[in-house]
């Protein structure tokens, strides 16, 4: 390896230290302070490895390494510094590290850079007031607006701070982002490194069934306007269906029943669903078809509302040669894959050339303090992101 494996997996390992509650996992949500100090961390590191740190008006870190010729757009590399509730040490983190490590490889073994290289370290990714990839989306320019001045208040920041974080476009090379794959099928073909040609795009809709709440006691079943027997008879169908196709996931997650009484029927139900595909097509298809077992309840009356649009993205095919190259010329097993979740390379992948890593998860387990991929994959990883970020520098 070209990295330092050891001085990388000691640095992923105290990150992961700051925000783990033992029994529970992470605790380091967006503008909290544990995820303040998982960025000092981070900021501290960067300026012991003699990078230029900055840090934008959202909270988003990066330590600039220059290159040989300034005058070219930069490569950037990195991902995002907080965690979802309850998660591990490696989503976001992992890649965060490594391109710290690629970038002190290169700046100590004084291997031929003619880009800059930019270590990013995204705030918001896993979502929250300002919702997911909120720091890429303010670097890459992608937030609606009018910005509402509520919302970035909850977070402390202005609208003007969530503007300034808009990165001019001609002055980024590529992105680069390793992250563990976040489900099985690298470790059951016991295959090394993941390639994605793309990643999902992601719709969400509010689901509403109004019934009659009734008491639960007197009202006979036939006559019951039953809005949670409505929603499960709905969702059985549904559920089978989707298993005739192979195009799209879905997903129900939050589901709410009111008034919320064991005694009463329940007279409304309330559910997010998430339908997530490589096709914006396919979405909107399958939100349709959704729409169309919805309305044949005619014992209640029903409402679907669009709540989140996040379109698929392709990623660069000259990034995905790059990192097959790296693989060939170090006997590492590959695969071209999907990403069935989002990333910050989703946004940056829209203003820039975006490529990405993907590394095993042990029993495709992630979101959860049960998260692992072993030390010699993250080291594999870290060193074919370094020698990824050269390949393509020599090619740009």
């Amino acid at each position: 390896m070209i990295i330092s494996a050891d001085r990388f997996l000691a640095d992923l390992e105290a990150l992961g230290r700051i925000g783990w509650v033992d029994g529970e996992g992470m605790d380091r949500p967006a503008f909290s302070p544990s995820c303040e100090a998982a960025r000092k961390f981070v900021e501290d590191r960067m300026k012991e490895a003699g990078l230029a740190v900055t840090v934008d008006g959202v909270g988003n870190l990066f330590g600039r390494l220059e290159g040989s010729d300034p005058s070219l757009p930069a490569i950037y590399a990195g991902s995002h510094l907080d965690a979802v509730p309850g998660g591990g040490k490696y989503d976001g983190s992992l890649g965060v590290m490594a391109a710290l490590e690629a970038a002190r490889t290169i700046r100590e073994k004084k291997l031929p850079l003619r880009h800059s290289l930019v270590v990013a370290g995204f705030t918001g990714e896993e979502g929250g007031e300002m919702g997911g990839t909120f720091g890429s989306r303010a670097f890459a320019g992608l937030l609606d607006e009018p910005l509402p001045a509520e919302r970035p208040a909850r977070v402390g920041l202005t609208p003007e701070e969530v503007r300034s974080a808009k990165a001019d476009p001609g002055r980024i090379a590529c992105y680069f982002e390793l992250h563990i794959e976040q489900g099985p099928y690298l470790e059951r073909r016991n295959i090394s490194v993941g390639i994605p040609t793309g990643i999902v795009g992601i719709s969400r809709y509010a689901v509403r069934i109004d019934g009659e709440a009734n008491h639960a006691g007197t009202t006979p079943m036939k006559e019951r306007k039953d809005a949670m027997r409505e929603a499960a008879e709905l969702l059985a169908e549904w559920y089978a269906w989707t298993d005739t196709r192979d195009d799209f996931v879905c997903n129900v997650g939050v589901f709410s029943l009111r008034p919320g009484a064991v005694a009463i029927v329940p007279g409304r139900a309330d559910f997010l669903l998430e339908i997530r595909s490589l096709k914006d097509s396919v979405m909107d298809e399958i939100a349709t078809k959704f729409r169309s077992f919805l309305e044949k309840r005619k014992n209640v009356s029903v409402s679907m509302e669009p709540v989140v649009w996040k379109g698929a993205v392709d990623l660069d095919p000259f990034l995905q040669t790059a990192v097959e190259a790296v693989c060939e010329e170090t006997k590492v097993s590959w695969v071209r894959m999907p990403s069935g979740a989002s990333h910050d390379a989703n946004p940056m992948a829209r203003i820039t050339r975006a490529g990405m890593i993907f590394v095993p998860s042990a029993g495709g387990i992630s979101h959860s303090k049960e998260e692992y991929t072993t030390p010699e994959d993250l080291a594999r990883g870290a060193d074919i992101l370094a020698r990824a970020i050269l390949e393509a520098d020599r090619g740009l």
